[in-house]
């Protein structure tokens, strides 16, 4: 939730994820404060945290740093980093987790690693409201001729292109109970399907579909509208990818202007860039969340102690006692006369 009081803007994850952990809430407020450095290449944090959770920023740098993204989201040049930046993020946390899950030995510093890493991928998460979403709507009308068709298009492009992983997750599950119907089903079956589509359902360090016997309790509980529900995802996701795939027609309306096509290759790019972003934030925050929690148990560590280091700012330092009559003010210079 973002709020402004005087000249600041407060952003608090508080108010957005009641039930999460002091963990997850760090990660995101982290997350915004590394947004500067992990997507601009400025190295100062965005602001100054309050606790976990609650990042307070100057309004100025704030407004002064969404305003220079937005503009620099036209240039395409920006935003080939940006899809580099994003791809390194994902490999280095990639990296991290594989060094926590089994058999590799849940060693403390690389706990701090991987959470170190999943900080960093958090920043992309101010994607979300930091696209320039009114300039790209009237860029894509004014090229289609039509507010209508540039408000349906931009809605497809914020489509992921690999599979979602709310998608993955009715697929799988439509898929387990039609199969459990038809009675090929195992607790080998079960443990798998839960390490496989647990974390895709809830990405939190709370997530019960972990435990396969929670997991299949659930997809016995399902009747036949909740199936074809499931089954309706998958289908409606097929069906974006195909709609997504004939909107590469739109470079045809720059009508060969270099600079048109410029603009519109790097407005569509990071809009896909952004769904991309979100899609596969949240698969590897959900995976890395498990790997962390498990090492640290194994290491008789309370993940909540485990913070970036993006939420251990210097404390502002204490003003200095002020007297009552400060005999050095301006107001009191005729004692000097």
């Amino acid at each position: 939730m973002e709020s402004r009081w005087r000249d600041l803007v407060i952003l608090d994850y508080e108010v957005d994820f009641p039930a999460a952990s002091r963990l997850e809430l760090a990660l995101y407020s982290a997350g915004a404060a590394l947004f500067p450095r992990v997507l601009l290449g400025e190295p100062a944090p965005w602001g100054r945290h309050r606790r976990p959770g609650v990042l307070e920023i100057p309004a100025v740098r704030y407004d002064r740093l969404l305003d220079d993204f937005g503009a620099r989201c036209a240039d395409p040049s920006f935003v080939r980093r940006l899809g580099a930046r994003l791809h390194a993020c994902l490999d280095r946390l990639a990296r991290a987790t594989r060094r926590l899950e089994p058999p590799a030995p849940p060693r403390r510093g690389r706990i701090v690693k991987a959470v170190e890493a999943l900080a960093e991928l958090m920043a992309f998460h101010v994607l979300n409201w930091a696209l320039p979403l009114d300039d790209i709507r009237r860029w894509l009308a004014r090229l289609t001729g039509s507010p209508h068709a540039a408000r349906g298009l931009l809605m497809r492009l914020l489509v992921p292109t690999n599979p979602a992983h709310l998608a993955d997750f009715a697929a799988l599950a439509a898929s387990a109970h039609h199969d459990l119907r038809a009675g090929d089903w195992s607790p080998r079956r079960a443990a798998q399907l839960a390490t496989d589509v647990g974390h895709l359902q809830s990405p939190g360090l709370a997530r019960p579909f972990d435990d396969p016997a929670v997991l299949e309790t659930y997809l016995r509980s399902l009747g036949p509208d909740d199936a074809a529900y499931l089954d309706a995802m998958r289908s409606a996701r097929d069906d974006a990818r195909r709609r997504l795939a004939r909107d590469t027609a739109l470079l045809l309306l720059t009508a060969g202007d270099a600079a048109a096509v410029a603009r519109t290759w790097a407005l569509t790019t990071v809009c896909r860039l952004a769904a991309e972003e979100e899609e596969q934030r949240r698969r590897w925050q959900g995976r890395s969340l498990r790997a962390i929690g498990t090492a640290a148990a194994h290491q008789r560590v309370a993940p909540d102690r485990l913070l970036p280091r993006a939420c251990h700012l210097p404390p502002t330092p204490p003003e200095a006692p002020r007297p009552i009559v400060d005999p050095t003010a301006a107001g009191w210079a005729w004692l000097s006369c």
